[in-house]
């Protein structure tokens, strides 16, 4: 579209410029044929002074056309030329004070926009590079892109390992009612998205009402239009030629989108999946090696071995369903539920640091034994605490969750826990999430002083510490995801028949 409206304007610019030139060339012809007129015929009087007169006017229209084209048309050019310079210099913020509505005026704000343009890409690249968090750019992408392209929402999708299932990750809009919601999933075969995933194409659909009523049962274009949505340009997330999901761009209005929104918005699209890649990337690294040591951890009081595993899930369908209280829309996003299920693994780290004698006791711990257990509370957060150290020092900060929920997992509700002795809402959310899941896993499992209880028995013991032990909030999403828990439990337990029992 920038490149249709420079040309059609040149093509402007060309024909005013050719009308001076001509229009010089014909003054200048009537000023030689009359002063050859002038010599010729030797003439005097009224008829001289007539024909000077003319000469006269020809000489100012000459003057004031080459004024014009000198003022109007070759030092614009210039100054454009030379902003051409500056950008291919690496000054790509710089910007014209126009002041005219000619189409030298309309070049210079279609260079303007350009030039914003690419500044918002490079500072967009710029904090790629920097390792700003993905939630970060996402937001800068949100704010900063409006001016050249026409949305009030932007969405993101991701598609599970097998391919299987596509999950809203994260979305941004200029209205507070978002009904497709962050954690919305859906099997890939039941939308629309095969063909923008199998073949890298974009899709515009520019009527989302009329495309509803094509296809009534699709649910997630129906929330979207409950938002206000009415048309929304989607392409393929793609990383190393890898489809890792779909982003969205909608508009309020109707026909918002053609294909010349597609080329730029493709390369936002491909900042974004390096972003989203980058920054997980490098959490997963750090995560991957610490969650070795909490494995390491589980290994020597855990007969099961897949105690993280439940209980990492378990705190997700928690979070998850908090996540749908009003009271904690804003503080259990995407990002927070990632957190959850990043750092849930990491609640018993330190008990490496405690001696086997008495981690392994079959029996009830002595009170002398029992204070040497609760270090391990503070063991974790202390080694979580260097580690969170480290990575300030390199501008970058990840373990704040994973040290609260290492310090606090143990402190109750009711302020009776350790080590601190916090009470209701002074315990961190996370903290109050985790020590649910991890009681519900240890009363379901066997460990070296008793065997796994009922999982009905298991589930009245979390409803009966409601308030008590565990904040009522999170105990109400927990027994709200009661079916996914039961199916976690029963594919990572091995005991679904006797288990289940009551």
């Amino acid at each position: 579209m920038f490149q249709h409206k420079s040309s059609k304007l040149l093509r402007s610019i060309r024909f005013k410029v050719t009308a001076l030139m001509l229009s010089a060339m014909i003054a200048v012809l009537t000023i030689f044929y009359m002063g050859i007129q002038l010599r010729i015929g030797g003439r005097t009087g009224l008829i001289e002074m007539l024909l000077t007169g003319v000469l006269a006017v020809c000489i100012v229209m000459i003057i004031v056309l080459l004024y014009v084209l000198v003022k109007k048309v070759i030092i614009p050019i210039g100054d454009l030329s030379k902003a051409m310079e500056k950008m291919a210099e690496g000054d790509i913020g710089y910007q014209f004070n126009v002041d005219a509505e000619s189409e030298i005026g309309q070049m210079q704000k279609n260079f303007n926009v350009l030039s914003r343009k690419l500044l918002s890409t490079y500072n967009l690249i710029e904090k790629i590079n920097r390792g700003q968090s993905f939630d970060d750019t996402f937001e800068y992408v949100f704010k900063s892109f409006k001016e050249f392209i026409p949305y009030n929402r932007i969405g993101m999708a991701l598609i599970d390992e097998k391919g299987e299932e596509i999950r809203a990750e994260i979305a941004r809009s200029d209205s507070s009612n978002i009904r497709l919601s962050n954690g919305y999933a859906i099997p890939v075969k039941q939308t629309s998205l095969m063909s923008v995933l199998e073949t890298g194409q974009p899709r515009i659909i520019n009527d989302l009402k009329a495309y509803l009523k094509q296809y009534p049962h699709s649910e997630s274009t129906k929330l979207i239009v409950e938002e206000g949505v009415r048309s929304n340009l989607t392409l393929p997330l793609k990383v190393n030629d890898k489809c890792i999901g779909i982003i969205f761009f909608s508009s309020h209005r109707k026909n918002s989108y053609n294909h010349s929104h597609v080329n730029f918005l493709s390369r936002l699209a491909d900042h974004l999946a390096v972003s989203f890649e980058k920054s997980i990337l490098v959490e997963d690294l750090v995560l991957a090696a610490i969650t070795g040591f909490a494995n390491l951890a589980e290994s020597r009081d855990n007969d099961t071995g897949k105690h993280i595993e439940r209980m990492r899930d378990y705190s997700v369908v928690i979070a998850r369903h908090l996540s749908l209280n009003p009271k904690y829309a804003d503080i259990v996003t995407r990002e927070y539920i990632r957190k959850i299920y990043n750092f849930s693994p990491l609640h018993d780290i330190g008990k490496v640091g405690i001696r086997d004698d008495i981690l392994l006791k079959p029996g009830k711990l002595l009170p002398e034994e029992f204070e040497i257990m609760k270090e391990h509370t503070l063991i974790g957060a202390k080694t979580l605490k260097k580690a969170e150290k480290t990575l300030k020092n390199k501008s970058r900060s990840l373990f704040k969750t994973g040290i609260e929920i290492a310090l606090y997992h143990h402190e109750k509700y009711n302020g009776t826990g350790y080590p601190s002795g916090l009470a209701g809402d002074d315990i961190p959310l996370s903290a109050r999430i985790v020590s649910v899941a991890d009681v519900f896993d240890a009363l379901t499992s066997k460990r070296p002083y008793k065997e796994p209880f009922l999982l009905e028995q298991s589930f009245k013991v979390i409803a009966d510490e409601r308030n008590k032990s565990f904040d009522p909030d999170v105990v109400d999403a927990f027994l709200q995801g009661k079916d996914e828990i039961m199916e976690i439990y029963e594919s990572l337990s091995g005991q679904r028949g006797r288990a289940v029992g009551s």
